[in-house]
């Protein structure tokens, strides 16, 4: 079998979607499928991508200029005075003749950027399938939009979501059932090597694991510890990661006067050096997919408490494994950290459990339904 991998990702560096989609592709060309790889120049020099290559992918290098066309540029396109940015992916798919496309999507919506790479889809026949790594949860579309939308998402042969809650918005948004749409499980990093003993530190350690940008809320975390005060015993946070915001979130935590309570340790690739010192995850996205680093550190035998967006809920249960907050805002998420220091001798074992729960909800092997009949 032909199978396109088309990535619509193409300002960020390698991230949790791109491990989703890339270990099809890796199934894919061990079963003896060609592929050709369509991918943005921050990710093409990753080793997965260079081995894929290697073994014989066709690599389509795109860049992000023209990702999000200007007002001026759509009604000279309309024109016919400009060609698409897709008019050399559309070239390339014409010659190599996928039996299958396989979309990668940051934003649920992102076809709407790529009208004429859809309207070749539909033209030509071929199926293709849709991951959806992100959803806003108040997502808005014009009429125009919305009925280019729902077409398009009927027309797929499948559409996955990284979560639960991010089905239901496109669903209840797009008033549609969806029958072709799927929750999928991205592949996990972690090993049951990675997990480690209950750290012994009488200081309560915190965990952020993630990038550092703005919709992961870990600026709204350092205030909600800042509205704390002293209602918490003696804490710290260590916030793992790197990205764009980075000088914005040591600026905040300097403000708040944290000294050395807040710790910035970059990126850390072993989850057991990560969790052998942090006692409880906590993720306080405002929007997000499902960051695979909740069901990581649940296996690694830790309770984790986050923001009810994304796919939290598809993996922890309120005051079993970990906590749920109401909601992406200051109070609320001060008010959850306050309530979990209060169980705080319950998270031993609430993490034992987590691990419990998390393997047997965990499917290594769903990225398999993204190449199979």
């Amino acid at each position: 079998m032909k199978i396109a991998f088309i990535s619509t990702i193409l300002e960020f560096p390698w991230g949790g979607a791109d491990t989703l989609w890339t270990r099809a592709a890796e199934a894919a060309s061990d079963r003896g499928d060609r592929l050709l790889l369509s991918i943005s120049t921050a990710v093409a020099g990753n080793p997965r991508i260079e081995a894929l290559i290697g073994a014989g992918a066709k690599a389509y290098i795109r860049d992000s200029t023209g990702s999000t066309p200007r007002p001026g540029m759509r009604v000279l396109r309309k024109l016919g005075l400009s060609k698409s940015p897709d008019h050399g992916l559309i070239s390339e798919l014409k010659s190599f003749r996928p039996d299958l496309v396989v979309f990668s999507h940051g934003g649920t919506y992102d076809l709407l950027l790529h009208p004429d790479l859809t309207a070749w889809l539909r033209a030509s026949g071929v199926r293709y399938r849709i991951i959806a790594n992100w959803q806003q949860e108040h997502p808005h579309l014009d009429d125009g939009n919305l009925a280019f939308i729902q077409h398009a998402f009927v027309s797929a042969d499948l559409i996955c979501f990284v979560s639960t809650r991010n089905l239901e918005i496109t669903r209840r948004h797009l008033a549609l059932p969806l029958p072709n749409a799927e929750v999928i499980h991205n592949p996990l990093r972690w090993q049951s090597s990675d997990t480690s003993p209950w750290p012994q530190d009488a200081v309560t350690h915190l965990a952020t694991v993630s990038r550092l940008d703005e919709g992961k809320g870990i600026e709204l975390l350092l205030q909600a510890l800042s509205r704390c005060g002293t209602h918490l015993p003696d804490w710290k946070l260590n916030i793992h990661g790197l990205g764009p915001q980075e000088g914005r979130l040591r600026e905040a935590a300097a403000q708040a006067g944290f000294g050395s309570r807040v710790e910035f340790r970059g990126y850390v690739k072993c989850l057991r050096d990560i969790w052998s010192e942090n006692h409880l995850m906590v993720s306080p996205a405002i929007e997000d997919g499902v960051p695979m680093t909740i069901p990581e550190a649940m296996l690694c035998q830790r309770p984790v408490l986050a923001t009810r967006v994304g796919g939290a809920e598809d993996w922890i249960q309120h005051g079993e494994t970990g906590f749920l907050c109401t909601a992406p805002g200051v109070e609320a998420l001060a008010d959850a950290v306050k309530a979990a220091f209060a169980s705080r001798d319950r998270w031993q074992a609430m993490g034992r459990i987590a691990a419990e729960v998390a393997i047997k909800h965990y499917r290594p092997n769903d990225y398999l339904r993204l190449i199979n009949s």
